[in-house]
Formats: structure tokens, C-alpha cells, sequence
């Protein structure tokens, strides 16, 4: 892991552009000619894509925005952070940029938890891409990799907070991890969303604890089901055989305008708008302390990222209707351990999907904005 340096200093600049744009535009001027050419792109660029963790870098005209697309595997260009293709001062560059996003200590975090997931240094699992130059309204970096998809500038008058969906993960444990996520830099979530639950009566438990396949990288309902059985007693042997069974069938669909919505795929956060019907029992209909566990539960997920991003969240939470318009649900699938600390769930509205998947490792997919039509592809990686 590179070396911890002090974050650079941060403030909004007079013409109101996002505490972001120094680094970023510092990184992009870093860059010579043939770099620009193969990781920066125009705001509107849109390319095929398909699945892979390889680069998705095929321009199509029909094709979706790339730089609205999310996966928590991918690789957004071929150029490893860890390559010869940058120099080691762009790559210290590249920290000074997540550091505009990440609250202080997190960039740090994010690289061990590359270093543990990739096994080997950070940048050798990590990508980066440009959309739009400095010098224009809309600029934004992308990070990605195992993982990872990290936004930084979302440009003025966009709808999405981060920029657009992000996705962070964890298994430092192996993907089948140990039970109560040993080391995992975002279990502690998971806690705060159980302290929810455990206010919550009996009949609002029926309510918010949610019997249907959880959203997941597969959509064959009898392997999951033998992936939750394992879960709950788990063996070597037997994880190792569902392991493999697991691989033969991941859904890699690509969850993008006009395809078919299917809820039992983890990539699908897209936004169902108002008078959506959102899983769980409806924060509407909790008391005032169970609220107020809500609203410390969004505090400690926004915890991770600088003001600018924790307000962004929370004026597009306020525009479309507050916590009061979101559901939050617990899955009753996947408990790891059968210990009733729930590992999957999930605070949804008419454009706000947190969704948690904390079984068998820790995947999070994250989607906001004040607008449920912003633009928006993801798939499984």
C-alpha cells in the first residue's frame, strides 16, 4: 500500500464548482497525449457494453452512458493504476482525488481493502476514466476495480448524488467469509441497520423482515436456497461444492434501459419512482425513536465520504420525500450463522436504493439522486 500522505486542503471554489475539481484537474493536466487518448472521454460517451471485467470501451451511438454505468467488479479502461502507464506522481494524483471524496482515513481503507480483495498491491486491480475536460461544466474521475466504483466531481446540475451509482465491497475473510465479518471496513453497517430492527415490535418485524430470494448474482431459486442452507452451517466442503456450483451460473445481464426488470438480481438498483412499491415495512409507519435509529443508520453510511457527498445524499433524500417515503427491509435469506443479525438488507424510495449483501462477503450498491429518471446501467462483475 502506498504511503499515507496528508489530504490536500479543500474548498468550493468561487465559481461553485465541486471541492473535487483541483485534484482532478491537476491529474487530467498530468496526463500527456496518448494517456488522454485512452482514458478520457466526452461527457456523453456511450459504448456497448458487455460483460467482463475488462475494459468496456467499444463506442456505441445506442449504447449506454459510461459514465453512468456501476459494477462492483470492473475495469473502466486497460490501464492499470499500477501499471508503467502512469508515473508513481499521478498515481499519488489519484489518491489526492479519492481523498475529495472519502472522509479522512477511508482512501487508506479503500486501498487495504483492494490489497486484501485483489491480493497483491493497490493499483494492481484499479482503473480510472475522465468524462469531460476541466475547463467545462461537467467533469468527473472515475475509480474502478474489485469492489469499487468511486465517483469524484458529479458536475454541476446533475440529479445524482456521487455523480451517479457507486459500489464498494469487502472480503477480507475469503469470498465465503467468516462469520461476523472479521476486519470488514463496512460490517459495521450492518450493525447500525440492526439496531433498527431490534426496535422494532413484533408485528413491524413481520413487516420489515422480508422471506422473497434475496437479490443476488444468481436468479436460480434452488441453488440459493442451498447457498442460504450453507450459510447458516457452514462446512468447508459444502461451501466449496456451492462455490463452484455459484460460478457455473453468475447472471451477468446487463440492467439498462428497456430490459426487463427482475428484482432477484443484485445489480438491479434501478429507481421504481414515486408510488413505487418499495420492499419492507415503510419508515412512515415507524415511531419516533425507530426514526431516529433510521436517520443514524444513513449518518454512519454517509460517514465515509466528505461533506459535499453527504449533502448531495441528503438534499436528493429531502427532494423526493425524506426517509418517510422509503421502506427498509431485512432479508431473511443468507443469515450467516443463523444467529438472526441480519447480513442483506436494504432502505429503498422512489430514487434511493442502499442495498447491503453481507453473505457470504460484503457487497454495497448505492444509487441517489432527486430525479428516479437519471440515467443509470450496472451489472454483476
Amino acid at each position: 500500500m502506498l504511503a499515507a500522505r496528508q489530504p490536500p486542503a479543500f474548498a468550493t471554489s468561487a465559481q461553485g464548482r465541486s471541492v473535487s475539481w483541483e485534484p482532478m484537474r491537476d491529474l487530467y493536466e498530468s496526463l500527456n497525449a496518448e494517456q488522454r487518448e485512452a482514458v478520457c472521454f466526452g461527457w456523453d460517451h456511450r459504448v456497448d457494453i458487455q460483460y467482463g471485467r475488462k475494459p468496456l470501451h467499444f463506442p456505441d451511438p445506442k449504447g449506454v452512458l459510461l459514465r453512468a454505468h456501476m459494477a462492483n467488479a470492473w475495469k473502466i479502461t486497460p490501464q492499470l493504476l499500477g501499471s508503467d502507464f502512469y508515473t508513481d506522481a499521478q498515481r499519488e494524483r489519484v489518491l489526492d482525488v479519492m481523498k475529495t471524496v472519502m472522509a479522512p482515513g477511508w482512501t487508506e481503507k479503500l486501498q487495504q481493502q483492494g490489497e486484501d480483495d485483489h491480493g497483491g498491491p493497490w493499483g494492481g486491480d484499479q482503473a480510472l476514466a475522465f468524462f469531460g475536460p476541466p475547463d467545462e461544466e461537467h467533469f468527473q474521475c472515475l475509480v474502478t476495480g474489485n469492489h469499487l466504483t468511486l465517483r469524484a466531481g458529479s458536475g454541476q446540475n446533475t440529479p445524482s448524488a456521487f455523480g451517479g451509482g457507486i459500489a464498494h465491497g469487502h472480503e477480507p475473510s475469503g469470498f465465503f467469509e467468516e462469520i461476523g465479518h472479521p476486519g470488514n471496513i463496512w460490517w459495521y453497517q450492518a450493525e447500525l441497520a440492526n439496531r433498527v430492527y431490534a426496535l422494532l415490535d413484533e408485528k413491524q418485524r413481520i413487516r420489515a423482515l422480508v422471506k422473497d430470494q434475496v437479490p443476488f448474482a444468481i436468479t436460480d431459486g434452488e441453488l440459493m436456497a442451498d447457498i442460504d442452507r450453507q450459510l447458516r452451517n457452514p462446512t468447508p466442503e459444502e461451501i466449496a461444492r456451492v462455490n463452484r456450483e455459484l460460478r457455473k451460473v453468475i447472471d451477468r445481464t446487463t440492467v439498462r434501459p428497456g430490459i426487463e426488470r427482475d428484482d432477484r438480481r443484485e445489480a438491479e438498483i434501478r429507481f421504481r419512482g414515486p408510488g413505487g412499491a418499495f420492499p419492507g415495512l415503510p419508515i412512515a409507519e415507524m415511531g419516533r425513536e425507530q426514526q431516529d435509529a433510521v436517520l443514524a443508520t444513513i449518518d454512519g453510511l454517509l460517514a465515509p465520504y466528505r461533506q459535499e457527498y453527504r449533502d448531495q445524499t441528503m438534499r436528493c433524500l429531502q427532494k423526493q420525500g425524506g426517509i418517510e417515503a422509503c421502506n427498509m427491509a431485512f432479508y431473511e435469506q443468507c443469515d450467516m450463522g443463523g444467529d438472526g443479525e441480519w447480513d442483506v438488507w436494504r432502505i429503498e424510495g422512489p430514487s434511493f436504493v442502499w442495498y447491503f449483501r453481507g453473505a457470504p462477503h460484503v457487497h454495497s450498491w448505492i444509487h441517489i439522486a432527486d430525479d428516479a429518471n437519471a440515467p443509470f446501467s450496472a451489472y454483476f462483475g
